[in-house]
């Protein structure tokens, strides 16, 4: 996934013109740590049918899938680790996508990356809603693929971003008790290594 985000540095600038570059854009886009969530509340009534916070460390987070449901294989690229758990009907879905920048390029260009690798991947990539969330900090969006619809936020960092998402086919009816346990998933999801 995250073909965009394949590109190399540009060949034949020495390494002394590339560090003015990265000073250049880390100026213009500002520069960004791992992005400052909201505190999870991992004891409420709001954890209901999700399991007990993990450390996945394929996806550099911290997880909470609903109870029961799958995990499909990891998928990987030299760019990306992408994560699914399914639902039992398999018409709902959580995931969590963590890919690499080749620049601290900031959200808005990362999540240009994301749309347009999700259209080369799905054929479609359709933007339905998209706001920016200064207390994520990040997007949050729905976008329709080829077979999924996604609900999202997506969080970058200097060097890598994140997209956790609720899933549901595009085809087929919502399940709606499905959906609401995987953007419960989605917003206890807390990105980055967790800190002892």
């Amino acid at each position: 996934m995250m073909g965009i985000f394949r590109s190399p540095l540009v060949p034949g600038f020495g390494i002394a013109l590339r560090a003015t570059l990265g000073a250049a854009i880390l100026l213009s886009t500002g520069c960004s740590s791992t992005p400052k969530q909201v505190a999870a509340n991992w004891g409420a009534a709001d954890n209901a049918g999700l399991a007990l916070p993990f450390f996945d460390v394929d996806v550099d987070a911290v997880c909470m899938p609903p109870v029961g449901w799958k995990p499909n294989p990891l998928k990987s690229s030299s760019n990306h680790d992408h994560q699914v758990w399914l639902s039992p009907t398999g018409d709902t879905a959580y995931g969590v996508i963590h890919f690499k920048i080749p620049l601290p390029v900031g959200q808005n260009l990362a999540f240009d990356g994301f749309l347009s690798q999700m259209k080369q991947t799905e054929g479609e990539a359709t933007l339905m809603e998209r706001h920016d969330d200064p207390n994520l900090p990040g997007i949050r969006f729905i976008a329709a693929g080829g077979k999924y619809v996604i609900r999202g936020n997506l969080l970058v960092a200097t060097w890598e971003g994140w997209t956790v998402y609720a899933g549901t086919l595009k085809s087929g009816p919502i399940l709606q008790n499905e959906l609401d346990l995987a953007v419960r998933a989605r917003e206890h999801t807390r990105i980055g290594r967790p800190e002892n």
